[in-house]
């Protein structure tokens, strides 16, 4: 990967996943306990205090760098520190005039934004500042419980009637889509379009029912539990759920957030009533603890008239208490904490140096402060991850990151991955960071680098003004009313952040870190697979690091050395020797790409679209994959794209690569997958010409460097030497095991990475991006075409080709017959899943693809209804339905469900049930109506992703896609699909007795 991460091609060609990277669940309820064996050690205890909620009035009381009145203490070391200036800032205060807001008599705050982007949608939320810190201790879990149950009735509502309302006008639902329950705060979100204004209204009704009206019934109450149940195994159950239990603990132990995790305990589950639901609803469900946000295609007027309408006569229904600030005062001298767990795949840590965070001063000062904080991480992220690259370092990488998962604590911190024996000198190696720092500071050309960077990305935002999406407005207003965040205009925000970008200077950042350095005692939390613990030392270890670092010897940083304004000296350019035109845009008025062929078989298609200003989104493919490669070669190939994204490119490392691109906004992922190899991307309007310059060395110039080869085959071998320490790794290696006797199609074993070669890796990916001949390219968004051919004619033109044109017919093996049962342990905890695969044929109609969306939906729901709903035996139902490529495609349907161990039997037989009853019954009048206005409005929707990917499924897959009519035409053949067309594609895609089923039990 160069550069920051993109988001994932829209189309599946050959998908495999393996990644197990820690999730920040514990911010919202899908997150909880703990299991393990825990070594602690601290010489003081957290203590509580409580007082501040609304950042622009109160002040959280600690040791923060902003109530520092003394200069930070640096012992004579060479380093010059100064306070930031905020005199003279551009002012946050004012909000933004396109906002029409107001507070009602009864207290309840309103946000209204006429906004075009997507367009014909409105996103709307309803906010509660209560979440489960706000609990009495009947109340367990109970802030998240009650989000569930206004799913399950209200006045005007009642039990499940809301589920079909929202389902009637297209709105999403499902886990985490409509709602989140965090400690401090409970949000609901709809999302809908416009074109019929009663369909708008009734999104106000459901607000206002959600505030006021919900029904609470007793025995909807019981039959949700199993439904919580299994959210609560699929977080605190999962190996994420316990580290993330434990790293909660450390913070919020003896806080007042101690013991209030967002999802309860599976005991406070199972125990929950309709009683304490009622109470806390009552008290904090009321019109001034709540806000609503209304962004998108509507009329402010209007909007502003209904919301009063409906939301002034709400009143207060409790004891209306008051909801007070709640601080979390961390330890003031150093703690640390060793956890292990037998699920760990590889060893981690992070120093953290947390305050209550202190919002007292203006605005202005507050968030410039927070800008500079940021920066200086920023830098010292840059020197470890530095360190990392080089291979000069006892840990794999290095990052930012954070602890600050309630409203008030402020816990940056980095983040290193190791081996288990590693882990001591990592967490050495981070407090010497923060020790020289204290000591030597910043250097001017570090800190000019970091500033370009934040410059840039300022740059584009500001220049997507103008194309911002309404759930981003949305989302800004709730942080706006629940943490205080301003809402100044695009433009004021721009000046701001310019200026403060401006002031940044090695000393105000040194005197932000130094300040917090000196007052927040380093928490160090430290894990490791089970079978590594013993070389990890217990936690008063990490204490006297932390302890003893004013005493070690620490030299200062040499300066980095300078880089240069350029990627590679341009080559000539060259003439296309065809152009054509792909789409005239007269279905679609932004999709008419224009094609260039130049002499090296390089195809480029343009399309300018007004979807996301100031940004250009790419993709390049190629047909032939690893299915060219000789059986002996899939796992190099398999290694390859990751390895060359993090070696470097020409002559730049991987620590001049990733200096080079820092102030710059541009990504680039390669890939090989069984049938084609590719990359995909962005970049900055303004960066277009790195993008450009990124894929001509790629292509020409990869490197493989071995410090990114060695790290890749280390982070994989856990896992293939033991897949049952993660659960969805084990499935996916059971399903593919189970479906395909080919290695291209099975995750990678112990004998292929340990045999793979960095020669052979460099091989096989210089075969496979160095010969141009086939290649196709493809760039939508924001940026000018006359410039954009110039650049293919000197970049992609001129890549070298011998003519080689692979045929590539991506048809995919057969599926076994039959029905086949699979049954795999992995992970520890109360915890299961049941999956299927079904595989049908399918056809290159384009009305195949349609339905495949209308299945997945109505499936999805029908899974929901039956297993989540009526069984209440499963959180997050899911089905997808998916068509492969070339003139014989598969429709694959997979279904997966989490639960409980023992309950495995029942909810296999009920998800076969409901396939047998589609089949047998077809598909019901209320499945079909819903399924067409949720995927009408979806198919009315653009991504510059999805536009790329269709493109190039034409310029690459002509058997399966002739052309891009099909696509433009796929909105109206909607109304063309019937509900007996439905049940075809079930009877030819849903085979009775022909499918895949993969049980996951723990072991």
């Amino acid at each position: 990967m160069f550069g920051a991460r993109p988001g994932p091609s829209p189309r599946r060609v050959a998908v495999r996943s393996t990644a197990v990277g820690l999730a920040a669940c514990l911010f919202v309820a899908a997150c909880t306990s703990s299991s393990g064996v825990t070594q602690e050690s601290s010489d003081s205890t957290p203590a509580t205090a409580g007082s501040t909620t609304e950042p622009s009035d109160n002040t959280a009381t600690s040791g923060d760098p902003s109530t520092t009145t003394d200069p930070p203490n640096t012992d004579g070391a060479s380093i010059s520190i100064a306070p930031p200036d905020p005199e003279g800032l551009p002012a946050l205060s004012d909000i933004d005039p396109a906002i029409t807001s107001g507070t009602l008599d009864n207290g309840l705050q309103y946000f209204i934004r006429r906004n075009d982007n997507p367009g014909a949608r409105v996103e709307m939320r309803l906010s509660i500042d209560a979440g489960s810190a706000l609990q009495t201790p009947d109340q367990g879990g109970g802030a998240h419980f009650l989000e569930h149950m206004l799913f399950n009735g209200t006045e005007q509502f009642p039990e499940n009637e809301l589920v079909a309302v929202l389902r009637s006008f297209g709105a999403s639902f499902g886990a985490d889509i409509n709602a989140y329950t965090s400690y401090d705060e409970t949000v609901y979100q709809l999302t809908m379009p416009t074109a019929d204004p009663s369909i708008v209204s009734t999104g106000l009704d459901v607000l206002q029912q959600w505030l006021s009206a919900a029904t609470i019934d007793g025995d909807q109450v019981v039959a949700e539990r199993g439904v919580v149940l299994d959210e609560w195994r699929s977080s605190s159950q999962s190996v994420n759920g316990r580290v993330f239990d434990e790293i909660q603990r450390f913070f919020l132990d003896a806080s007042p957030y101690e013991n209030r995790k967002p999802i309860g305990t599976d005991a406070e589950i199972i125990a929950t009533t309709d009683g304490p639901l009622r109470a806390f609803y009552d008290d904090w469900y009321r019109p001034d603890n709540a806000a609503v946000v209304v962004v998108g295609d509507i009329d402010v007027t209007d909007m502003e008239r209904q919301i009063l309408e409906r939301f002034e006569p709400a009143t207060a229904r409790g004891d209306s208490p008051e909801r007070i600030d709640l601080v979390v005062e961390p330890a003031t001298d150093a703690r640390a904490l060793v956890f292990d767990d037998p699920d760990v795949s590889e060893g981690f840590a992070f120093v953290t140096l947390p305050l209550a965070r202190d919002l007292s001063r203006p605005r202005e000062e507050v968030v410039q402060r927070d800008i500079y904080q940021a920066l200086a991480f920023d830098i010292i992220g840059t020197r470890l991850s530095n360190d990392a690259l080089r291979g000069d370092a006892p840990f794999d990488d290095a990052s930012v990151g954070g602890s600050g998962f309630v409203r008030l604590l402020d816990a940056p911190e980095i983040f290193v991955s190791a081996d288990g024996a590693e882990l001591e000198a990592s967490t050495q190696a981070v407090l010497d960071e923060y020790e020289r720092i204290r000591r030597y500071g910043f250097t001017q050309s570090e800190v000019d680098r970091a500033v370009a960077a934040r410059r840039s990305a300022a740059q584009v935002d500001y220049d997507g003004r103008d194309s911002r999406q309404d759930a981003s407005y949305a989302d800004e207003y709730v942080r706006h009313v629940l943490e205080g965040e301003s809402l100044p205009t695009a433009d004021r925000w721009f000046d701001y952040v310019t200026e403060v970008l401006d002031r940044a200077t090695p000393e105000t950042l040194a005197y932000m870190f130094v300040a917090r350095y000196e007052v927040a005692a380093p928490h160090i939390f430290v894990t490791a697979p089970a079978d590594e613990i013993g070389d990890v030392p217990a936690a008063e270890v990490f204490v006297a690091q932390a302890e003893g670092a004013a005493d070690r010897k620490i030299e200062p940083r040499p300066d980095e050395a300078a880089i240069g304004d350029s990627l590679l000296i341009p080559p000539d350019p060259v003439d296309p020797i065809d152009a054509t035109q792909l789409a005239e845009g007269t279905v679609v008025s932004f999709l008419a790409p224009g094609l260039l062929i130049f002499e090296n078989g390089v195809r480029v298609a343009f399309n300018t679209t007004p979807i996301t200003d100031g940004v250009v989104a790419f993709e390049g493919r190629s047909p032939g994959g690893s299915t060219m490669l000789e059986d002996s070669a899939v796992a190099a190939a398999e290694v390859a794209a990751t390895v060359v994204e993090n070696s470097g490119v020409g002559s730049f490392d991987p620590v001049a690569i990733e200096a080079f691109l820092a102030d710059k906004e541009v990504a680039l992922d390669a890939t090989i997958d069984v049938f084609t190899e590719g990359l995909n991307g962005f970049a900055a309007t303004t960066d277009l010409e790195t993008l450009f310059q990124l894929i001509h060395l790629v292509m020409t110039e990869p490197r493989v460097d071995p410090v990114s080869f060695e790290q890749y085959i280390d982070n994989e071998l856990p896992l293939a030497e033991d897949p049952s320490i993660n659960p969805n790794y084990a499935r996916f290696k059971a399903l593919t095991e189970a479906r395909y006797t080919d290695p291209r199609y099975q995750l990678l074993g112990v004998d292929e990475l340990t045999s793979v070669e960095p020669a052979q890796v460099e091989a096989v990916f210089r075969d496979r991006f160095g010969d141009a001949s086939d290649w196709a390219f493809s760039f939508n968004g924001d940026f000018d075409i006359d410039e954009a051919i110039e650049l293919a004619r000197t970049y992609l033109g001129t890549l070298p080709a011998t003519g080689r044109v692979e045929p590539v017919d991506y048809v995919e093996p057969p599926a076994p017959t039959g029905a086949i049962v699979e049954t795999t342990q992995a992970g520890e905890g109360d915890q299961a899943s049941v999956t299927f695969l079904f595989t049908g044929d399918g056809t290159t109609d384009r009305t195949d693809d349609v339905v495949a969306r209308l299945l997945q939906q109505i499936i999805t729901a029908r899974l929901t209804d039956v297993i989540r709903e009526e069984l209440g035996e499963s959180y997050s139902p899911s089905a997808a339905v998916e068509l492969t490529g070339g003139a014989t495609p598969l429709a694959e349907t997979f279904l997966s469900i989490s639960t409980g161990p023992d309950l495995v039997d029942d909810v296999s037989a009920a998800v076969l049930g409901q396939v047998e009853d589609l089949r047998a019954s077809g598909v019901t009048d209320s499945e079909y109506a819903a399924a067409i206005s949720t995927i009408g409005n979806e198919l009315e929707l653009f991504s510059n992703q999805q536009l790329n990917d269709e493109i190039l499924d034409v310029l690459t897959d002509p058997a399966g896609n002739a052309s891009l009519a099909e696509f433009e035409n796929q909105a109206a053949l909607i109304d063309e699909i019937s509900q007996s067309d439905l049940d075809d594609a079930i009877d030819r895609w849903l085979a009775a007795d022909d499918y895949i089923e993969i049980r996951v039990l723990p072991r």
